[in-house]
């Protein structure tokens, strides 16, 4: 269910026209139920809605994010993070400019102590004479994990490749041009001044260094290592 703040003030100051508006906004908002929207009046200083998914992504009833306002929310935020996005915010809520979106990404824990890592995307907009934030929050920590996990396979991807290097001697390097340029062992041998075994001793331990079944693949392993040519 969606929260709304105190309305009662936007009446008292004749604010009935932004109220309006405002209403037809958090209709759609409150057809998510994985987004986190808020809605935040900013020469107020005070939140007046946010939407059920707080309560599925961070837990709890998001009415203490509209009564605590943003130090609520910063509480949540890990500690290293806290202040560096509490002065982004407040920097571009002081900016006499409306801007773009702005967006953020840091860590929050929730109410069962599990850390979440969230997408906060703020965008401004001019309503009635007054400044509204619309907050989006996604709770983006899956995709955190999967490009981790791919920064992991990355780099180990690219140790396997030096040591690699590291172990193909300067003629196997020259063998690997040759048989990349479509040369038999044969004509390798010819070339550089070996046997015939030689060579085809020097592309069979290649094939095992790359870890490759035949030439085809071997060139194609090859070809993503700079260093070998």
């Amino acid at each position: 269910m969606a929260r709304y703040g105190n309305h009662t003030t936007l009446f008292a100051t004749g604010k009935t026209a932004l109220l309006s508006k405002i209403s037809e906004i958090t209709r759609a908002c409150d057809q998510s139920d994985s987004m986190m929207v808020s809605i935040y009046l900013v020469k107020k200083e005070y939140f007046i809605y946010c939407n059920r998914a707080f309560k599925e992504v961070i837990g709890g009833d998001c009415t203490k994010l509209l009564q605590g306002g943003w130090e609520y929310w910063f509480s949540l935020i890990n500690i290293e993070e806290s202040a560096q996005v509490k002065n982004k915010i407040f920097s571009l809520f002081s900016s006499p400019h409306i801007k773009g979106s702005f967006v953020l990404k840091y860590h929050v824990t929730n109410v069962s102590g599990e850390k979440r890592c969230i997408k906060h995307e703020i965008l401004l907009y001019n309503l009635e004479n007054q400044i509204i934030a619309v907050n989006y929050f996604s709770d983006i920590t899956i995709k955190e994990k999967i490009e981790k996990c791919l920064k992991i396979a990355e780099k180990y991807k690219q140790n396997t490749s030096e040591e690699l290097i590291k172990t193909i001697s300067p003629r196997e390097k020259e063998v690997l041009k040759l048989v990349a340029d479509g040369y038999s062992s044969k004509q390798i041998a010819d070339r550089l001044f070996i046997s015939n075994h030689t060579a085809i001793s020097h592309r069979k331990n290649l094939i095992e260094k790359f870890n490759v079944k035949n030439t085809a693949q071997l060139i194609k392993r090859a070809s993503i290592n700079a260093e070998l040519w």
